[in-house]
């Protein structure tokens, strides 16, 4: 094909796309229209569940089903949703129709026979409806609008089947607001964040993790926030990683029940976690053992034991670190598995390991000043930074390196300057590439300004933007020890405030107590996701840590 044709089908096919794209926004774009509500629906709450509903003309208009709810059920909670957009839905496929509603922003209603049923967000958020219509196995996720869940509801209210609803009725999408006019969550942008607000929110992600360790020293590992029922599993470098934070709280804040919380969860580890691992002592349970059961342990126990809770841990910790400093390879890289019955390492590679292993290095020896453990800590750091991410183009990829940048800045000062300049000059650039994956305001599905994440249809989560919070507040301490230019500072905060916007945002306090059945027992905590309402500790562990970090960040 010669230039000037290719250059006419070029043109061709931006034509064409820029046609399609306006015709699809013009069909199924909203038109909000907040002063005159299509519909209001009452809803009457209780326990975290919805018991009464009905559509009224006026926010506050008496209705003889919610008033005879609330009457029989002390307590509960009335609230009045304007409809104030309404949108088609594509239902050619199954898929489709799932894909075709905004987490956390979007309900359906279904017409039939003259009467007209509505879900609202907060209904489907209280089903946990949301993100698990269309599964993605390759990427470990599920988008879109659990369909057959929302049609059953939808034909409960209409008394017709869900097929009659798929068949007959009209389906729409339709956009709500509060008609008291206060959304579900609290207004917090970037300009709020300041050190009451973020101790505050850390604090209260502290005690929400410590009200949930038992006396046995176990962590209330996963909870469904809606039915306040704890689901299974369990995890021991997530619960390394929370003990790790509910000792900062305990030094932040002074309490003592969420110290003696830290020391069951330590002491759970120390008497229920510890393993021969041939010569040396290991954390897990089994006898195949991953080296960041042990990391996040050390680096547990070393905050235990630096903040005062109990220095005895320090005792501990030197077997763990031989360890570590045994599975490590001559050339920095860690074999991330043991095997117990044979007594050998194992040497694969699995996702943040190395980074946790050379950070808990570098902690280890500030403890304590064992040079074993800081020329291993430095040798990884050397090996993360360079050739452990080195291919053809590497220069424009990263991993997620939380980790390896907590650990550059911990080294920083004991390092030497061929290790550090290129550590520092990595975790710039990912931090760069980071904030090209920030969502803005304008761009952002739901509340997710200040997220990290891949276009309309994934909700972004709200871990990797924690953690990588962390990393931001790690490469921006070294960054100043550095010298970095005041532009790339200011674009490290304006991140950084961003994302702790977003988080405190999204923490469960205030504002969403009706959808809860008990909004005490997890008040404090993060979700998954704006409309992912499970709560595995290590959400609150790593959006705490990174609290914390900004703490120290702005007392310096």
């Amino acid at each position: 094909m010669n230039p000037g044709s290719l250059a006419r089908w070029l043109f061709a096919w931006v034509l064409v796309t820029a046609i399609a794209t306006a015709i699809v926004h013009r069909m199924y774009s909203l038109d909000i229209d907040g002063r005159r509500p299509l519909a209001i629906v009452g809803s009457v709450w209780s326990d975290g569940a919805i018991i009464a509903h009905s559509v009224v003309s006026r926010a506050g208009e008496r209705d003889q089903g919610l008033d005879a709810a609330l009457a029989s059920h002390p307590g509960a909670t009335l609230v009045y949703e304007n409809i104030v957009a309404e949108g088609p839905v594509l239902t050619w496929f199954d898929w489709a129709l799932a894909l075709s509603f905004v987490p956390g922003r979007d309900g359906i209603s279904a017409s039939i026979d003259g009467k007209t049923a509505y879900l609202t967000p907060d209904e489907l958020l209280n089903h946990q409806a949301y993100d698990k219509g269309v599964s993605l196995p390759a990427i470990q996720l599920t988008v879109g609008l659990d369909v057959p869940l929302s049609l059953a509801l939808l034909s409960d209210r209409l008394g017709r089947t869900a097929a009659d609803l798929v068949h007959h009725a009209r389906l729409r999408r339709i956009r709500v607001a509060r008609a008291d006019g206060n959304e579900s969550t609290t207004a917090i942008t970037p300009e709020l964040v300041d050190k009451s607000t973020v101790r505050a929110a850390a604090i209260a992600a502290g005690l929400y993790l410590a009200r949930g360790v038992d006396g046995e020293g176990r962590f209330r590992y996963l909870v469904d926030a809606p039915t306040n029922r704890t689901l299974p599993g369990y995890d021991w470098p997530r619960h390394a990683g929370a003990t790790y934070f509910v000792a900062q709280i305990a030094a932040l804040s002074g309490d003592t029940e969420i110290a003696y919380a830290a020391l069951r969860a330590a002491a759970y580890l120390r008497d229920h976690a510890m393993l021969d691992c041939g010569a040396h002592r290991c954390i897990g349970e089994g006898t195949r053992i991953e080296v960041g059961s042990t990391a996040l342990t050390v680096i547990a126990f070393v905050e235990v034991a630096r903040t005062g809770l109990d220095r005895a841990y320090a005792l501990l910790v030197p077997e763990l670190t031989a360890f570590l400093r045994a599975q490590q390879r001559a050339d920095g890289e860690f074999m991330h598995e043991y095997d117990r019955d044979a007594n050998s390492p194992i040497d694969v590679q699995l996702l943040y390991y190395s980074g946790e292993a050379a950070l808990a290095l570098s902690r280890a020896h500030s403890l304590l000043g064992n040079t074993l453990d800081l020329e291993a800590g430095l040798r990884s750091l050397a090996y993360l930074v360079g050739p452990g991410w080195k291919f053809l183009g590497s220069r424009y990829y990263w991993g997620e390196e939380h980790w390896t940048c907590q650990a550059m800045d911990d080294l920083w000062d004991r390092a030497p300057e061929h290790i550090r300049d290129p550590a520092l000059d990595f975790c710039l650039r990912w931090q760069a590439f980071s904030r090209k994956l920030q969502y803005g305001e304008g761009d952002a599905p739901g509340d997710a300004d200040g997220a990290y994440g891949f276009g309309p249809f994934i909700t972004p989560r709200l871990t990797p933007a924690g953690s990588r919070t962390e990393s931001a507040l790690a490469t921006l301490d070294a960054g100043l020890r550095a010298g970095i230019a005041p532009a790339e500072r200011a674009d490290l905060e304006r991140q950084i405030r961003r994302t702790l916007a977003l988080l405190m945002r999204q923490q469960l306090s205030h504002g969403r107590e009706h959808l809860l059945a008990d909004p005490n027992a997890v008040a404090g905590a993060i979700p998954g996701s704006e409309v992912d309402w499970q709560l595995r500790i290590d959400y609150a562990q790593h959006s705490g840590c990174a609290m914390v970090r900004f703490l120290e960040y702005t007392a310096n």
